[in-house]
């Protein structure tokens, strides 16, 4: 495919992040009178105004349970259904990348193995950030950390974000933050979608999904398709995703779970290009590993049962199943055998989570108690071919927490938490060694490891109005070394120990704009980084920063938004930056439904310049700086009966950027792409 682009657009970038916001303001002032009349009230089918702001929804990432954002003593977002629908978003990648604090970084140029990173992790965000659907876990047990491209955004209910530590419920690796997805489940009323998409790069996406329910049984199925030629040489995605759930209501009191899904993709891997023409309209395009691939399926099964009684407290417990696996080729060789180049990821995987809360009265004030017990097991075997080695390992991760939460005054609330958690691995690493006969595995010896690590949390929320809620919280966090650094690592390899402070507020004024600001200080000891050798920083690592974030309902019918984060990570006492965490980030949009069946999204997100990911912590003057980037992207949509016609533009001024460099070695994403289709609803 010859792709073709057309010329920039001549204001220059800064320039234009600024014009952008300067409009929306204005654009808002002045419509502000007339875009909602007199009226604000919410017609049916559309959001109201209390809906998009966090004092009002309800989550369950930090605490398990549902309860108010104003009850949790961090910086929390939720994203809805109804946000997703608003947003000129094609994936979860490109809607979490808008958040605040959230940096999303991607070798590929798609949303395939991207990684989230929340309070600047750096290159280990993928072992660092904490990703869960329905609250298991995805992070894989090696470096690739979670897929998110396995889901549909019209599979999610919501987006619940949660920054800092979440080292006490969530265990290991919950250091810059947890990301829980919760999926749809059934409905009263018999809900059928489907869409169906075209765009740039011959890209075609559709999905369907039903919803439903028979007196006590609910369900939800759901399936997606996606194929894109992508926008460099080899840089084609397909991917085939299919999930489904069942609930069995028994009474008012005991519901059974059983959820599954089924994900299938075969893609390229285009490889980076170098610094001299990662500018260039047609070479940055171009790939010198066309023949590099790969191909996965992933499996997911849970079971669940839910027990909710209002004298005997809330129970759940979950049991789930994955199986994974991956087949690639990376750096292929034209004299060897494809076959023979061949590399396999096999992991198979059990976890059980059982959580109890219940409430309790204590001088006259309602406190709640929360108990609960994790396990994880991973089998996990990876062989690299042509030459080896094979990883193999076995890793046992138990876990038990306690949490309480005691009401001191009618508006002041004080939690203290704390994880035990006992982590067993078994590790060997496979040399492939030529013999007469041919070339056959040789094992090598076993290594074992013995960690046990705990985390403590402490907050505290104050809300002398429902307009203001104050909150503040120390915690420790932890994170262990993943299957793949320690395959190649240094004997004394160790987990790495986090200790976080935040403080903050969220203020809400006349029922139409709220404002978060959040402060956090995070310190980690024994950081664990990537190298020939994995090991430990010898110097703790220091992050602190400014998390803001501002929404606005002009009227019913035109809503903005902004945020912005200042992050400033160092080595301590060398005083040098943690390579590819941007300084400040920023981002913008609006939402405004012109006329009743139209409606128009904007957003502009600003990432600053970052060090190379392959930087030495001494001294940052090896290679060159990735360059500041502001990219913009445009949907509308026009309702027609059942039918939603939308259309939409991404990276609308045609940026060339990159989120990740190592070495100089950068890997371009796409340019200025729009695509149009067509949604139906019963």
């Amino acid at each position: 495919m010859k792709l073709m682009h057309t010329s920039r657009y001549p204001v220059p970038g800064a320039a234009r992040y600024i014009l952008l916001v300067f409009l929306m303001v204005l654009i808002g002032g002045i419509s502000a009178p007339c875009l909602g009349g007199e009226d604000d009230t919410a017609d049916e089918g559309t959001v109201s105004v209390q809906s998009r702001f966090e004092l009002d929804e309800i989550v369950v990432t930090a605490s398990k349970v549902e309860e108010p954002v104003a009850k949790i003593p961090r910086n929390v977002t939720v994203i809805t259904a109804e946000d997703i629908a608003e947003a000129p978003s094609n994936n979860i990648i490109d809607l979490l990348g808008r958040e605040v604090g959230l940096n999303v970084r991607s070798l590929q140029g798609t949303d395939r193995q991207a990684v989230i990173d929340i309070r600047g992790m750096g290159a280990t965000a993928g072992s660092n950030v904490v990703v869960l659907v329905d609250g298991v876990k995805m992070n894989s047990p090696d470096l690739s950390g979670p897929d998110l491209s396995s889901i549909s955004l019209d599979q999610i209910e919501r987006i619940e974000i949660i920054r800092g530590s979440g080292g006490v419920l969530y265990g290991d690796g919950a250091v810059g933050g947890v990301v829980n997805i919760v999926t749809k489940k059934g409905t009263l009323r018999t809900e059928v979608k489907a869409s169906a998409s075209y765009g740039s790069y011959n890209t075609f996406d559709t999905w369907a999904s039903v919803r439903g329910g028979h007196k006590d049984l609910s369900y939800s199925l759901n399936g997606a398709y996606h194929d894109s030629d992508g926008y460099r040489e080899n840089g084609g995605l397909k991917r085939g995703d299919v999930a489904g759930a069942l609930d069995y209501h028994l009474g008012d009191s005991v519901t059974f779970n059983l959820a599954g899904s089924h994900h299938v993709d075969e893609y390229g891997m285009p490889g980076p290009v170098s610094i001299d023409v990662v500018d260039s309209e047609s070479d940055r395009v171009k790939s010198h590993s066309p023949d590099d691939g790969g191909e996965t399926e992933d499996n997911r099964v849970s079971l669940g049962l839910e027990f909710e009684s209002e004298s005997l407290g809330y129970l759940k417990m979950v049991r789930g199943y994955r199986s994974r696996e991956n087949s690639f080729i990376i750096g292929y060789s034209p004299i060897i055998e494809k076959e023979d180049q061949i590399s396999t990821i096999d992991e198979s995987g059990k976890t059980f989570l059982l959580t109890y809360d219940k409430s309790y009265a204590l001088f006259s004030r309602k406190h709640s108690l929360m108990l609960g017990v994790d396990h994880y097991f991973i089998d996990y075997i990876r062989e690299e071919l042509p030459t080896g080695p094979r990883k193999n390992s076995r890793t046992d991760n138990l876990g038990f927490f306690v949490n309480n939460r005691w009401s001191l005054t009618e508006d002041l609330l004080f939690q203290l938490g704390y994880r035990g958690n006992r982590y067993e691995g078994r590790y060997r690493t496979d040399k492939l060694l030529e013999f007469p006969e041919g070339k056959r595995w040789v094992n090598g010896e076993e290594e074992t490891t013995d960690w046990y690590n705990d985390a403590w949390d402490l907050g505290l929320t104050y809300s002398p109005s429902k307009e203001v809620n104050l909150f503040a919280s120390y915690a420790t966090s932890f994170r262990i070394p993943n299957v793949d650094e320690l395959a190649v690592a240094e004997d004394d390899l160790t987990p790495q120990k986090g200790y976080h402070l935040d403080a903050g507020g969220r203020f809400r004024f006349m029922e139409k704009l709220e404002f978060t600001i959040t402060l956090f200080n995070l310190v980690i000891e024994d950081e664990i980084y990537y190298s020939d050798v994995n090991k430990n920083y010898d110097d703790s690592t220091v992050r602190r920063g400014i998390e803001a974030n501002v929404k606005y309902h002009l009227a019913q019918s035109f809503f903005v938004w902004g945020n912005y984060t200042y992050t400033d990570a160092r080595f301590a006492d060398k005083d040098t930056v943690v390579p590819l965490v941007p300084q400040n980030m920023g981002s913008a949009g609006l939402e405004w439904r012109i006329v009743d069946p139209l409606s128009l999204s904007l957003t502009g997100t600003y990432v600053g310049s970052r060090y190379d990911g392959n930087e030495n912590e001494s001294v940052l003057t090896h290679y060159s700086k990735l360059d500041p980037y502001q990219v913009f992207d445009t949907r509308a949509t026009y309702l027609y009966g059942k039918f939603k016609l939308f259309a939409g533009m991404n990276n609308m001024f045609d940026e060339m950027y990159s989120t990740v460099a190592y070495s100089e070695a950068y890997y371009p994403m796409p340019g200025r792409n729009v695509y149009a289709g067509v949604a139906w609803s019963l």
